[in-house]
């Protein structure tokens, strides 16, 4: 690792939920922080601040963050929900790092849980939460096909088509039929042609390109700072973070002259994310370039985004993004393993807990103890990246370990 760790997750919990096995938000959150508390071997007391993201899809209490320390029966100092969307998890671990460096906080805990599917009719409420409400919701449109347009956008300026984004779906699948959690793991593994002969579910998005909402899970974890950290075992090191957001409904997204942010492209366009620029401020602020990065955790929740977040992050060349999964490259034996838990795409989407099950999969595979494959080097760097909305927000953050003895 050449830059320095500006925090450590010294705790990590993770709980989980089936049909079979019905837990709500809260449950899910109490047995993930119970869990993260007793690894990182400190008490409730401990904790002196708490963030979360929005409140999850099946508990829409406000002030959920309030809800939840109430719930523990556990005081602290500052709790608050960071609601950037799915991206706001990234930035629970950024703004603990900050308080931290602050002298404001010695051990922050994280959290975020979710069971939408377990509770609530996601479909029905899904699109109208994340549309427009006079140019868009009266079009009746679904999260699908709002993620379609952007497919179909990069189709046409790049000339992909449905064959890659099977090969997307192929590649994360193959993580996926192995993980005990994985919404998709019943189905096994995957080839070309069962993905091209499923049903569209929003042109040209067919089935298999399209994540599932999955059971429910809860993924807690305690941030302290790197010195600290030395009292802990298996810490993972915060080597860096940046966050960025462009708009928050998709017609926005289409009126905007100017992005803003350097790299994103002619504007009005759908085939940038706000990930280019949290992955500029990610990299700088880590030391590090994408040729150092060992794995990636990305919000690949409907296929097209895997070739788009790869060469948003510095992974391809605009217009090259499949390249790395058809080329074998982000597969277990790979030299660029992704979305080890199967991703969005085939771990699932539970809900706004998703960028909390990246992060905890990413510290699984840094401290050796992936719940599902693994690949034989175990890697040193992972970079996390978050999105949020529909294509509104971005976080991106990069996690390491020492070498043992180092």
């Amino acid at each position: 690792m050449s830059g320095e760790p500006v925090a450590a997750i010294v705790g990590m919990g993770d709980a989980y939920a089936t049909r079979n096995d019905r837990k709500d938000p809260m449950q899910l959150a109490v047995e993930a922080t119970t869990a993260a508390l007793a690894d990182a071997g400190i008490g409730k007391d401990r904790v002196d601040a708490v963030f979360t993201g929005r409140s999850p899809w099946a508990d829409k209490r406000s002030q959920w963050s309030n809800v939840f320390c109430s719930h523990m029966q556990m005081p602290v100092t500052l709790n608050s929900e960071i609601t950037l969307h799915g991206a706001g998890l990234t930035s629970t671990v950024a703004v603990a790092a900050q308080m931290i460096a602050a002298g404001r906080a010695e051990h922050v805990l994280c959290l975020q849980s979710d069971a939408t599917e377990l509770f609530v009719d996601a479909v029905a409420m899904g699109a109208e939460a994340d549309s427009d409400p006079q140019f868009e919701v009266p079009y009746g449109p679904t999260i699908p096909s709002l993620y379609a347009q952007a497919a179909h956008r990069y189709f046409h300026e790049y000339g992909a088509d449905e064959a890659d984004l099977a090969d997307v779906a192929v590649a994360n699948q193959r993580w996926g039929a192995h993980h005990p959690h994985a919404a998709k793991a019943r189905h096994g593994e995957i080839d070309r042609e069962k993905v091209l002969s499923s049903p569209y579910v929003a042109t040209p998005l067919r089935r298999w390109m399209c994540s599932t909402w999955g059971g429910g899970t809860g993924g807690a974890l305690v941030v302290t700072s790197p010195e600290r950290a030395r009292e802990h075992r298996d810490p993972v090191h915060v080597l860096g973070y940046g966050s960025a957001s462009t708009h928050e409904y998709l017609t926005d997204r289409m009126n905007m002259a100017d992005g803003r942010f350097a790299g994103m492209g002619e504007f009005p366009n759908l085939t940038h994310t706000a990930s280019v620029e949290a992955a500029r401020q990610a990299y700088a602020s880590s030391g590090l370039t994408p040729g150092d990065i060992d794995m990636l955790q990305l919000s690949v929740n409907f296929a097209h985004m895997g070739p788009i977040l790869m060469e948003d992050l510095g992974f391809a060349k605009k217009g090259h993004g499949v390249d790395p999964y058809r080329e074998g490259r982000t597969g277990v034996d790979g030299d660029l393993p992704t979305d080890t838990n199967g991703g969005w795409l085939s771990f699932g989407q539970p809900g706004i807990s998703c960028n909390m099950d990246s992060l905890v999969e990413a510290v699984r595979q840094l401290r050796g103890t992936a719940l599902g494959l693994a690949p034989a080097q175990r890697p040193r760097t992972v970079l996390v990246q978050g999105a949020g909305g529909m294509l509104a927000a971005s976080g991106v953050m990069v996690l390491g370990r020492e070498e043992s003895g180092s």
